[in-house]
């Protein structure tokens, strides 16, 4: 895994802040259009936790 490289622009994720901190997450794409998706520390952390959350929600889930 390649370390972060950070950079200043503007958040895309929750807090849309311009002018912060923010590192690449990776390509995002929209009816057909793709643009390079960037977020700040504070709204990366936000994601994973999201993405924790959901994972251990899944684990928890019945077997089908």
């Amino acid at each position: 895994m390649r370390p972060r490289t950070w950079t200043t622009g503007r958040c895309w994720l929750y807090c849309l802040r311009p002018q912060v901190p923010v590192v690449w997450l990776g390509p995002v794409q929209t009816e057909g259009q793709q643009a390079e998706l960037y977020a700040c520390e504070d709204c990366v952390r936000k994601l994973n936790a999201l993405v924790w959350e959901a994972l251990r929600q899944r684990d928890r889930a019945p077997a089908r």
